[in-house]
């Protein structure tokens, strides 16, 4: 409750005490006079009446309540007064005594109770008149707002011109038939504006029971208090000495409430039959809404399938449901034939589902495997013919329908709704009902909007899956990726007679050019690059297989021609028969100047002494092709001394056969230049002059193949 709606409250609190103790000191003071005609005494209740009405109606603006809650709270209400009412009026708490027509009571008790009992009064009909108005606003139409004004202006002139006339109020003559008047148009008015039930249009069966009964009780109910307030019973007479203006408004509240509650009954009873077909369209409407929350919000495939058949169900009454799915091969696959000759509507009788076990409601494999044709083919192969839904309306009377699905006691209408993605059937939503005929035009017309709904959930479910695919690939992707350059020396030795540079460019995430560098020791440093044939994930994990084998057999004093020899045995048993290693190993004697390398089918090592350079090209062919000693005696070994300022090149194959647009290749001869061109710079700055080169020839950001590049630059200056 807000700070204002308090203060409301609280004055209307204050102004009743406040009245209450006026009423006891006047009659003290006045031996029995009664608070009639007393402006002082009005001001009071007025202020009572206001506050109290201003107040509840914020407050009840504030929450949203349900028609039917109105309605309850009403009857509630008056049900609380009326038994207050029936204990005074049993009990015989009240005695009032008439003075020339006015009406006081004979005791300060009586004079307690009628304050009591107009003040609780007063807050039942401001509950009433309250929930009332709301009730009258509800889908307003345009003559509403008027009418109501209407009412509210005839009934304020009722309610003063009983207080003018009225023997406890100003007492004046001769407007009693005027009053009588007043009071009847109003009346006329209360049931023009009581014919305001559209609310009851959008209840469901349940709740226009309920509304049934309160309104059968509350029109009971206001018609009594209506007579206790209009007659000569202790509820009049309390309200009528409190004051004449509350005793009337009291009065037209309660007659109102008469009016509106038996009008109320009476549309209800009137709507009643209607009601199971609201229900039906408010459980379509909430399928639709939760269908649609579906679409975005359930990414799992199997609770999406379960939950939409259960959603068909409740959206069709229908009695079992399923879904069967096209197989990523059949919708792959093409329909040959042609219809004049039949073989299409073959193929598309061959064009098998899956029964998505999830789906299945009340229904078992087994009865949905016998729903037939007299041909044999499946009836749901109707659909994919016509690619539109079938309605069998009598099941069991249907020419299409084999004699074995007949047997199928359980179903009287089958209904199959295609499932569609971009104009190709992908599957099936099936719905049965026990008896035949059970599917009318508007449950039809709703399963075929739903159908695509469940389409569009599907794919989007299917979408969400590959995205969700795609993700992880990426990020074990870039797992691999730093798994593999963990695999890189990080470190490159270096030291006055020699500067090694390398680099390693994969065209994916992950590639399968490997180079590594070795210090033996003192004197004795292995240089090596290699090329796993393919791409990706598989030439990565055998880049690793190759590291660790040569890592384990680098330590073994042999030459370079022996390591290689070596190291096929283990490779041609665990790679693949199409799969292979091309290496260029060599060894850098450090004391010497001596390069000894061995060239496994890999790319010819490049020398560079002074204007020229060489391709050095021992023979050999690649790891992992061939078992047998012929690997061994293919093979060959050669050994260069190096002079002050020669450049050593390994690489790739993407160094040399990277194409550009016209699809020419970078060749050796574009290789050689570049280094020639850079011979006095020192080896890393020769190596980013190669890799610049190449991407400024290919003319893209990516490579299309593994680059990498390793340069040796032989000082000599000790």
């Amino acid at each position: 409750m807000k700070l204002k709606q308090r203060i409301f409250f609280l004055t209307a609190a204050i102004a009743f005490v406040l009245d209450f103790i006026y009423i006891i000191v006047q009659r003290t003071l006045s031996s029995g006079g009664a608070p009639e005609g007393d402006i002082f005494h009005t001001f009071l209740v007025l202020i009572m009446l206001l506050s109290l009405g201003y107040a509840y109606f914020r407050l009840s603006s504030d929450h949203e309540n349900s028609a039917v809650q109105l309605i309850g709270r009403t009857v509630i209400a008056i049900t609380i007064y009326l038994l207050i009412i029936g204990i005074v009026q049993l009990s015989a708490m009240t005695d009032f005594q008439s003075i020339r027509g006015v009406v006081q009571p004979a005791s300060y008790s009586t004079l307690v109770v009628a304050a009591v009992i107009s003040g609780i009064g007063a807050i039942a009909s401001v509950i009433v008149f309250a929930s009332l108005t709301r009730l009258i606003f509800v889908k307003r139409r345009q003559k509403t707002k008027r009418n109501f004004i209407i009412l509210l202006v005839l009934g304020g002139l009722t309610i003063i011109f009983e207080f003018l006339g009225s023997p406890n109020g100003v007492g004046l003559g001769g407007i009693s038939a005027l009053s009588g008047i007043l009071l009847a148009i109003t009346i006329m008015m209360m049931i023009v504006n009581a014919f305001r039930f559209s609310w009851i249009l959008s209840l469901t069966r349940r709740e226009k029971i309920i509304n049934l009964l309160l309104s059968l009780v509350g029109f009971v109910f206001f018609i009594i208090l209506s007579i206790y307030a209009s007659g000569n019973e202790a509820l009049n007479k309390s309200l009528l000495y409190y004051h004449p203006m509350l005793q009337q408004f009291v009065e037209l509240c309660f007659i109102f409430g008469a009016i509106y509650m038996g009008i109320g009954f009476t549309s209800t009873l009137l709507h009643l039959p209607t009601a199971k077909e609201f229900d039906r369209k408010q459980v379509e409407l909430s399928s639709l809404q939760n269908m649609s929350r579906l679409i975005t919000q359930v990414f799992d495939f199997d609770e999406l399938v379960a939950t939409t058949t259960h959603l068909a169900l409740e959206v069709s009454e229908g009695d079992a449901a399923w879904l069967e799915l096209l197989s990523d091969e059949a919708l792959t696959r093409p329909l040959a034939g042609n219809a004049k000759s039949g073989t299409t509507g073959d193929a598309v009788r061959s064009r098998e589902t899956t029964i998505l076990r999830n789906s299945l409601k009340n229904i078992d494999p087994e009865s949905i495997a016998k729903l037939r044709r007299n041909d044999g083919s499946p009836l749901q192969s109707l659909a994919f013919e016509t690619a539109n839904p079938v309605l069998i309306q009598d099941f069991h009377g249907d020419r299409r329908v084999s004699a074995e699905a007949r047997s199928l006691r359980d179903i009287g209408t089958l209904l199959i709704a295609p499932l569609s993605r971009h104009g190709e059937i992908i599957g099936l939503l099936c719905v049965t009902k026990r008896k035949a005929y059970e599917f009318d035009r508007d449950i039809m017309n709703v399963l075929y909007a739903f159908a695509d709904m469940v389409s569009v959930a599907l794919e989007n479910s299917s979408l969400i899956r590959e995205s969700i695919q795609k993700e992880r690939m990426v990020r074990e992707l870039q797992v691999a990726h730093e798994m593999q350059r963990s695999l890189l020396p990080q470190d490159l030795p270096s030291s006055p007679r020699f500067e090694i540079a390398a680099h390693s460019i994969p065209a994916y995430e992950v590639g399968g050019d490997y180079y590594d560098v070795l210090s033996f020791d003192d004197n004795r440093l292995g240089l090596l690059v290699g090329d796993v044939s393919g791409k990706g994930v598989s030439a990565a994990l055998y880049m690793a297989q190759v590291k660790g084998i040569f890592q384990s057999l680098s330590g073994v004093s042999a030459s370079t021609r022996d390591i290689l020899i070596r190291m096929n045995g283990p490779l041609c048993n665990g790679m693949e028969r199409k799969s292979f290693i091309s290496l260029l190993y060599a060894v850098l004697h450090t004391e010497e100047g001596l390069l000894t390398f061995a060239r496994a089918g890999h790319c010819p090592l490049l020398h560079v002494r002074d204007n020229r350079a060489a391709y050095l090209r021992p023979e050999g062919m690649a790891l992992g092709l061939d078992p047998t000693p012929r690997f061994a005696e293919s093979l060959e070994e050669e050994t260069l001394r190096l002079a002050a300022n020669d450049i050593v090149v390994m690489y790739s194959d993407g160094v040399t056969e990277t194409r550009d647009r016209n699809d020419e290749e970078f060749e050796y001869q574009r290789l050689a230049d570049c280094v020639l061109e850079h011979r006095d710079h020192s080896a890393q700055e020769i190596l980013t002059s190669i890799l610049e080169r190449v991407q400024n020839f290919s003319g893209k950001q990516e490579a299309d193949d593994d680059v990498t590049v390793l340069v040796l630059r032989w000082k000599n200056t000790l």
